[in-house]
């Protein structure tokens, strides 16, 4: 019996993936299937470890490469993503399969035969390259947007992307805080605007806020290892950075 893990922070994917697995290698177990860097890191600091991984690049509250950094992975890692042709080549020179979204039965049971044959050895080596190949893929290939038009009620706003603080989803709506406290409904989810955002500049701290560089105030030690950020403008909600999440915070806010 083969014990697979699943990492997809959307779940119907997930629940679909996992479906095709089951039709093609009936004997597999599904251990689970997570949807962010903190519940991965979480479950394979705290379970053997599987024998097989399917994960998905992008998550939620960061990429499978965070999760990577904070656990000792050496079980072959079949990656689904929906990058374009260029970055799948690098991960066809780096000898970690790949399934491109939507994902196919025929490639799923092409990745499922190169699993068999899969070693772990090198491993280590081949994540460290493909993560730096996937990162420069996800900055390169990215064009930032530094104007938005914005609706309020008859008009468009213009505002140029240095005049938001920050942003936040409550209530399934997203908003945007500017740095002189103008507050304006953002017709784009925290997914769709952290793709825009120059990475530079804003950081995703959580599921519910990105943070501009330039708000920050002040970083405060919370609870259980998280970050808290102070804002200007104050945010009433308080934004915090996981404990997963500190070591890459800290690179974006010393290094960017």
């Amino acid at each position: 019996m083969t014990n697979i893990l699943i990492i997809e922070d959307e779940q119907p994917a997930g629940e679909y993936l996992q479906s095709l697995i089951q039709q093609i290698m009936p004997e597999a177990k599904i251990l689970d299937i997570l949807e962010s860097v903190e519940q991965s890191v979480q479950w394979l600091t705290s379970h053997p470890a599987p024998d097989l991984i399917f994960s998905d690049v992008q998550l939620g509250d960061g990429t499978c490469f965070d999760v990577f950094e904070q656990t000792t992975v050496r079980c072959p890692i079949i990656f689904t993503t929906a990058h374009d042709e260029y970055a799948i080549n690098a991960f066809k020179l780096n000898s970690v399969d790949y399934l491109l979204k939507p994902i196919k039965s025929t490639a799923l049971h092409q990745s499922l035969d190169k699993y068999q044959q899969t070693s772990g050895e090198g491993l280590k080596g081949k994540m460290e390259s493909l993560e730096e190949i996937i990162r420069s893929q996800m900055l390169s290939g990215k064009t930032t947007r530094r104007n938005f038009l914005v609706p309020y009620r008859d008009k468009l706003i213009p505002i140029r992307d240095e005049e938001f603080a920050w942003f936040k989803i409550e209530n399934g709506i997203v908003d945007g805080r500017l740095t002189d406290g103008r507050n304006y409904a953002i017709d784009k989810s925290l997914e769709e605007l952290e793709k825009m955002l120059n990475p530079d500049d804003f950081f995703r701290a959580s599921r519910q806020f990105i943070v501009a560089r330039r708000s920050i105030r002040e970083i405060e030690f919370y609870f259980n290892g998280r970050l808290l950020i102070r804002v200007d403008p104050v945010s009433k909600k308080p934004i915090l950075i996981s404990k997963e999440r500190v070591p890459m915070f800290k690179k974006w806010f010393e290094e960017s």
